[in-house]
């Protein structure tokens, strides 16, 4: 183990308080000031795909709550002690039920963050309180403790780690924009729509299969569930590239994956039954479909495969089909090409963290590791 000193989170910030809490519901707005919540805190990232805005005005009013660049956001409930910092560019923001730590000039914000997320969770454990929904208070996030080398090492660690995960955040942006490029195209295609026929004309949903976790082996399949991956296996049940759709639980989700899958009994799958489609067609044809409020009326929600099937669509003749795969099928290539690449950085950075906090391997050391990486 290592012989650095530890401190607690009191002694290493200026700043240690907890945000708004209490219902939003009536502030938010269209767009204005990020308003973060539990969920949009990930371990060592911020998660802006489902963010809240609230209004200046309000913002103003939340003077406690106001995050600046460089604090830290610990999540209090659902994912207590998940932590991630708030970066340079995200502005003015508020949150609502995050602990907002502010690190002192001598401590680095980055290093701080990756520390609390890599040797924090059993005392955060041992301090989360509630019989129904579990908290992690202002109180016990004061005394949580940390191994604090000197700055020159912090902001060592704290630069080769932030090495992968800016590399995993531009492949991220590739791949948002590989989507984006590709749902313009899709649309572009879509207006020039002569051939009127129902979902069920062209294309199959078939159920997904149980799969309870115990019986699942390890290995590189991705279980597919309503919500998205929910796991892993060593078979898949559909290859891949292929279509999943939420059929229970998150009603009409809809995901690609590039490679075979197993989609659970929550799910269906699309199979083709009309040759001028192609998978990627259907993808964006699915996404815009509106299968999200085709509930059915049953005591448990859940997609009404009748009425998908029944709905009427649009489509193209099959030489702007094929034109528009050809365009696309690259970017999905990229898409996967990056998040393969994700995982493999996921895994090193994930692999190196607690070796580095631990003092076990010097920072020099991983350096030729991660140089090789990105």
């Amino acid at each position: 183990m290592s012989d650095w000193p530890t401190q607690t989170l009191e002694e290493l910030c200026v700043r240690i308080t907890v945000g708004h809490v209490g219902s939003m519901a009536h502030e938010y707005v269209e767009s204005g000031v990020p308003f973060l919540r539990s969920q949009n805190i990930k371990r060592g990232r911020l998660d802006l795909s489902s963010v809240k805005y609230i209004n200046k005005d309000f913002h103003h009013r939340l003077a406690k709550s106001q995050l600046q660049p460089g604090d830290l956001a610990i999540v209090r409930t659902g994912e207590p002690g998940a932590t991630a910092l708030i970066p340079d560019d995200l502005g003015p923001a508020n949150c609502s039920d995050i602990v907002i730590a502010r690190p002192g000039p001598d401590t680095a914000a980055r290093y701080l963050c990756y520390a609390i997320n890599a040797t924090a969770q059993q005392f955060i454990d041992a301090h989360t309180v509630g019989a129904v929904q579990q908290h992690f208070n202002v109180a016990s996030a004061k005394r949580l403790t940390v191994a604090v080398p000197p700055i020159a090492v912090q902001k060592a660690i704290a630069s080769l780690l932030g090495a992968l995960d800016d590399k995993i955040a531009v492949n991220d942006r590739i791949a948002e924009t590989s989507y984006e490029l590709a749902a313009t195209e899709h649309a572009r295609v879509a207006q020039l729509a002569g051939r009127a026929c129902t979902l069920g004309d062209v294309i199959e949903l078939a159920y997904g299969k149980a799969l309870p976790a115990a019986q699942r082996r390890p290995g590189p399949v991705a279980v597919y569930g309503s919500g998205g991956v929910s796991g892993w296996h060593d078979e898949p049940l559909v290859r891949g590239p292929g279509i999943i759709v939420g059929r229970k639980g998150t009603v009409g989700s809809v995901y690609w994956s590039y490679r075979d899958f197993f989609p659970i009994d929550t799910t269906f799958y699309v199979r083709l039954i009309d040759d001028q489609l192609t998978t990627e067609y259907v993808y964006f044809l699915l996404t815009r479909l509106g299968l999200s409020e085709m509930n059915s009326d049953s005591a448990v929600p859940g997609l009404n495969r009748s009425r998908a099937l029944s709905a009427p669509v649009q489509l193209p003749n099959q030489e702007l089909i094929a034109n528009f795969t050809e365009r696309v099928r690259p970017l999905f290539a990229m898409r996967e090409q990056t998040a393969r690449q994700n995982q493999t950085l996921a895994k090193l950075r994930d692999t190196l963290l607690p070796e580095l906090m631990s003092g076990r391997l010097r920072v020099r050391d991983a350096e030729k590791v991660v140089e090789e990486s990105v």
